[in-house]
């Protein structure tokens, strides 16, 4: 009985104590036990910016085009007959003189027609004789008659046969002409100074006029024609009646190779299609060049024009896609406004100059999530060059 008291008092005692604990931290405030919260520090965005360098700048077209050879021929065959030579510079990348012999095709029948063709002529040549004598004794012989006025016919004083057989004559003349045109066909040589693409006869092989022989390129000049936006012309000069003096750098899109080349001319047409007019640019003795420059290559060239008068460079990277910027005025506050764009060139932009007195502070990177008038922190780096700010800006552009 004893032992039960106890062990009742003791549960007792122990939830007092509990009572007790619960009591005390309840009644400590919390403001006595833990200091107030400091109020957030508000965040902006963070933003590079650099102000636009001002002034006259040089203009530069770039385009892009295949080099083609002016001169592109597939010679073909004016002659039948069995090819009996072939020449061992007449293969597939050889390069050629005008005047190469390539192959000759048997020349047997082209012999017997020119003989052919001196026989005739030499029997027509005899006829004329004939008649010409014919017509001289003709008249003496009327003259001996004491017959006044002339004869009824032509014919009594051969003048119709004398006039024949001098048409037969120029007629046999003109077909030993031809004979020997032919004859001279059966050798074939290169008209001009080429390059060989293609060949597409073999020694033996029997051939028709009109079939096809090779392809042949010219490696005297090359070419390339670089479309050209109408507002893109504004920047270039008249194309110069001098020859070879506006010239232009080429270069491999490939690789660093680079030549200089010189406009030919411009188009005096718009294409339907692309609604622009080009530039025709050629490089003289391509395969001369060093390095060589090969039919086929695509290049891009960069056409001087003319300087741009007070104008703003900024980088290309601060022209959004919709052709706006972004600037940040004296309150740290961004603003859009369209680009007045003058001329793009590699990483640059050109925008006509706005009459301000304060040069605006342009953002180099703008980013899709912007709004105009949403509060901004500018970089430490403002004012550094465009390149390297375009180098260091993070990513997510809207370009």
């Amino acid at each position: 009985m004893k032992k039960s008291v106890k062990t009742q008092l003791l549960i007792t005692v122990i939830a007092a104590a509990g009572v007790l604990g619960a009591y005390a931290i309840s009644s400590n405030s919390p403001e006595e036990n833990f200091p107030a919260p400091l109020p957030e520090a508000k965040s902006y965005p963070q933003v590079t910016i650099i102000e636009p360098a001002a002034g006259n700048f040089p203009s530069s077209i770039k385009g892009y085009g295949e080099v083609i050879p002016v001169q592109t021929l597939n010679l073909a065959a004016e002659v039948s007959g069995r090819v009996t030579q072939l020449s061992a510079l007449f293969k597939s990348g050889e390069r050629l003189q005008a005047g190469d012999v390539l192959l000759k095709v048997d020349d047997t029948e082209y012999r017997e027609a020119v003989a052919n063709a001196k026989s005739a002529l030499a029997a027509a040549e005899v006829t004329l004789l004939q008649q010409q004598l014919n017509r001289t004794q003709a008249k003496a012989e009327w003259q001996r008659s004491g017959l006044k006025g002339s004869p009824d016919s032509e014919l009594a004083l051969y003048a119709p046969q004398v006039k024949s057989a001098r048409a037969a004559v120029e007629h046999a003349r003109r077909s030993l002409e031809k004979a020997n045109a032919d004859l001279g066909k059966t050798i074939i040589r290169a008209p001009f100074n080429a390059l060989i693409v293609s060949r597409a006869v073999e020694l033996g092989g029997f051939i028709q006029p009109g079939a096809e022989l090779a392809v042949l390129y010219g490696t005297d000049q090359v070419e390339l024609t670089l479309p050209i936006s109408t507002k893109d012309w504004s920047h270039l000069p008249q194309p110069s009646e001098d020859e070879k003096t506006w010239f232009v750098s080429l270069s491999d899109t490939e690789s660093d190779h680079q030549w200089q080349g010189y406009v030919d001319r411009a188009t005096q047409h718009i294409e339907s299609n692309t609604r622009q007019r080009s530039l025709i640019v050629r490089l003289d003795n391509p395969l001369d060049q060093s390095p060589p420059l090969y039919p086929g290559t695509f290049i891009e060239a960069s056409v001087p024009g003319l300087i741009m008068e007070d104008v703003w460079q900024i980088p290309a990277s601060s022209v959004t896609q919709n052709n706006e910027i972004w600037f940040v005025d004296g309150t740290d506050t961004l603003i859009k406004a369209p680009a007045n764009i003058r001329l793009r060139m590699a990483d640059k932009v050109y925008l006509a100059s706005e009459d301000t007195a304060v040069i605006p502070r342009i953002v180099t990177l703008p980013l899709a999530s912007y709004l105009p008038g949403m509060k901004v922190e500018t970089d430490a780096a403002s004012g550094i060059p465009a390149a390297l700010a375009q180098t260091n800006a993070s990513s997510g552009s809207t370009r």
